[in-house]
């Protein structure tokens, strides 16, 4: 769904109705995010939904996003709160981006990391790009 700010952006097909939200904002900033590789890749930046095929029944709007913290701490918190339990982010790096209005639009999230963000990005983004490891 594209609202008046982001009519020039073309979402994925997967993309439920109304997503992004009208109250996302235009990305910008410096964010961080888990990702697989060195340099950070595509498949770093895959929505949950494109993540893990079949574990939902259908997207819904913030699994249609991918996760991103604006607040660099919030990572070891993650992962000392998930690291029992979820195995794939075991072998993750933290990956620092600087966002901009071409990429997509972002909104904040809340969760246990009080800086979570949901970030939707549009057909045709590269955002792997703007993205660089900061910790192994």
């Amino acid at each position: 769904m594209q609202n008046e700010r982001t009519t020039e952006l073309e979402w994925p097909d997967f993309y439920p109705e109304n997503c992004p939200p009208v109250e996302a904002e235009p990305a910008s900033g410096t964010v961080y995010r888990l990702v697989k590789h060195n340099p950070p890749q595509a498949e770093d930046f895959l929505s949950t939904w494109e993540e893990f095929p079949g574990r939902f029944p259908e997207p819904n709007i913030r699994i249609s996003g991918v996760s991103v913290y604006t607040d660099p701490k919030d990572i070891p918190r993650l992962f000392e709160r998930l690291k029992n339990r979820i195995g794939h982010l075991r072998n993750r790096k933290t990956a620092k981006g600087e966002l901009n209005p071409t990429l997509g639009v972002i909104q904040h999230t809340s969760s246990y990391e009080k800086s979570h963000h949901t970030w939707w990005i549009p057909i045709g983004v590269e955002p792997w790009l703007v993205f660089k490891v900061i910790r192994e």
